[in-house]
């Protein structure tokens, strides 16, 4: 069977983790007997029209992209989406970012989300009702602390977790527009302390606005590692700073996996979060969150999660194939 691996899903720089994917994948089809095809594996430069016009039963991508980014690589992943859902056709993709805080980080060790057409709750990663062992696996890679809903006290603060305006997942929202609406409809109804922490990629950028927040917010810039490139000055201790939090507010973070994962109530705005089945969606419900069961969510989540090897060997493809009946 003929697979298309959709290059240009990616950047042109021929280099870094999601082009590697994509090579990891092709190898992944050609070991379980099909024939993995590179489109346009040698275009570059800007975005023509027809270049992601899937032919095969199934294509492979990296990422996404919001409605209001077709004017970059983003916008090539949409239009590749839509067209392969108007012909019938799969699009399996590939993205990070769970569990990074217990340290499924960039590496020999690093697991990848991958679904079909979005990598984010809209997606689907033929995961429901899995068992419990990828999941028990997942913890003990990483020691996962996976602990029951916190209830806390008056004084524990809330954390709002931000994200970059030129994230797929914001679609162009700006992280403190989104923040100054949720913060006018909470600070009526908690005197909790605000503890505001950006995207580790975009602490420059919110440096740069601090006057733009309320006098009654603490914005936490995390820790300087070392100098470079901007997008690598940040890292924050995410477990750290959660452990004694009354809640976690994001619009649709991954983050907000790993603080449902550890047991901190978590609100979203937005659903297309992956932690959407366990978190709380309703901000009047700020002093009081409900604690929905997540055991088979967790367990699911375990079949989210598929490494550099099982990309390479073809055991995610074979997955998918035999899903799909193809």
């Amino acid at each position: 069977m003929k697979v298309e691996i959709f290059r240009r899903t990616v950047k042109d720089r021929r280099r870094g983790a999601s082009w590697d994917l994509l090579q990891y994948m092709a190898e992944g089809v050609k070991a379980c007997g099909d024939d993995p095809v590179i489109v346009n594996e040698n275009m570059t430069g800007p975005w023509q029209k027809d270049e992601m016009e899937p032919t095969a039963p199934i294509g492979c991508m990296f990422g996404y992209g919001g409605t209001n980014q077709r004017h970059h690589t983003k916008g090539r992943r949409l239009d590749l989406v839509e067209r392969a859902k108007k012909k019938g056709i799969y699009i399996i993709t590939f993205d990070g970012g769970l569990l990074s805080s217990f340290g499924n980080v960039h590496g020999p060790n690093h697991h990848w989300r991958v679904s079909l057409y979005s990598p984010m709750n809209n997606g689907n990663f033929l995961s429901d009702n899995s068992p419990a062992d990828r999941w028990e696996a997942a913890k003990a890679r990483w020691n996962v602390k996976s602990e029951p809903w916190r209830k806390s006290n008056q004084t524990d603060p809330i954390m709002f977790v931000l994200q970059p305006k030129d994230n797929w997942s914001m679609n162009e929202l700006d992280p403190i527009d989104w923040f100054k609406g949720v913060y006018d409809k909470l600070r009526p109804a908690t005197d909790r302390k605000f503890i505001v922490r950006p995207h580790p990629n975009h602490v420059v950028a919110i440096e740069n606005r601090l006057n733009e927040f309320p006098d009654d917010v603490e914005v936490h810039i995390g820790q300087k590692y070392f100098q470079g490139d901007e997008k690598k000055y940040y890292r924050f201790h995410f477990q750290e700073a959660i452990s004694n939090c009354h809640a976690v507010v994001t619009h649709n973070s991954t983050a907000s996996v790993d603080s449902c994962v550890r047991g901190i109530p978590t609100f979203v705005t937005s659903d297309l979060a992956l932690c959407w089945p366990v978190a709380n969606t309703n901000l009047n419900d700020i002093e009081t969150p409900k604690y929905p069961d997540r055991q088979q969510w967790l367990y699911d989540l375990g079949y989210k999660l598929w490494s550099e090897k099982e990309i390479r060997d073809g055991t995610v493809f074979k997955r998918f194939k035999t899903k799909l009946g193809l």
